[in-house]
C-alpha cells in the first residue's frame, strides 16, 4: 500500500519489499472469511515467500529474521500445518500482546539494547491512539477510516519523533 503505481503489479511491490527487509513480521491469523465465505491467504502467502527468500536467496535473503503469530497458540496446525516446528507466538487478538512479542523479539534478534521496554512501548501505542482521531480532523480527515496508508505511517513516525526529541 505504500506504492501506488497501476503499471506495478501487486506481486512485484510484494517480493520487492520482500527482497529489501531483513526482519519480517507476519500475522498469519488474519485469514478470516470474508462475506462469501472465503478465506484470506495473503499473510501466510507472503510468509511462505519470505521462507522461499531465505532458504533460496543469495547472501543478503540468508540473514533473514522473522516472526510470526497467530491468535491462538497451535490453531495454525489446523490451516497450515506445513510450519509445525516453527516458533509462533499467539497474540490472543490483543494488540499489546503483538507488541510485546515483537518488542522483545526485536531486542533478541537485533541485539539493540536502546529498545524501549515492552510498558514504554504500549503506552506510547495507547497515547498516539488516544490523539489519532484528533490528528486526523486536524488534517482533513472525518473519520480514522479515511486515513491513507502513507499518511498514517507518517503520523506515525511523526509520534515517534516527538517521543524522541523529548527524551
Amino acid at each position: 500500500m505504500e506504492e501506488d503505481n497501476a503499471l506495478d503489479n501487486r506481486i512485484d511491490k510484494i517480493l520487492r519489499l520482500i527482497g529489501k527487509c531483513r526482519y519480517g513480521i507476519h500475522d498469519i491469523s488474519r485469514t478470516e472469511l470474508n462475506e462469501n465465505d472465503l478465506p484470506r491467504f495473503n499473510m501466510p502467502f507472503e510468509l511462505g515467500v519470505f521462507f522461499a527468500a531465505r532458504r533460496y536467496g543469495n547472501k543478503m535473503q540468508k540473514t533473514k529474521n522473522a516472526i510470526v503469530f497467530e491468535k491462538t497458540r497451535y490453531l495454525y496446525q489446523q490451516y497450515l500445518s506445513d510450519i509445525n516446528g516453527v516458533d509462533i507466538k499467539a497474540h490472543q487478538n490483543r494488540p499489546t500482546e503483538a507488541i510485546r512479542g515483537i518488542r522483545n523479539w526485536l531486542r533478541t534478534t537485533s541485539k539493540r539494547t536502546t529498545i524501549p521496554s515492552a510498558p514504554i512501548i504500549v503506552n506510547d501505542f495507547r497515547e498516539f491512539h488516544s490523539k489519532l482521531p484528533g490528528i486526523a480532523r486536524k488534517v482533513g480527515f472525518n473519520s480514522l477510516n479515511e486515513i491513507p496508508f502513507n499518511d498514517y505511517c507518517a503520523f506515525v513516525e511523526e509520534a515517534i519523533e516527538d517521543k524522541l526529541s523529548v527524551a
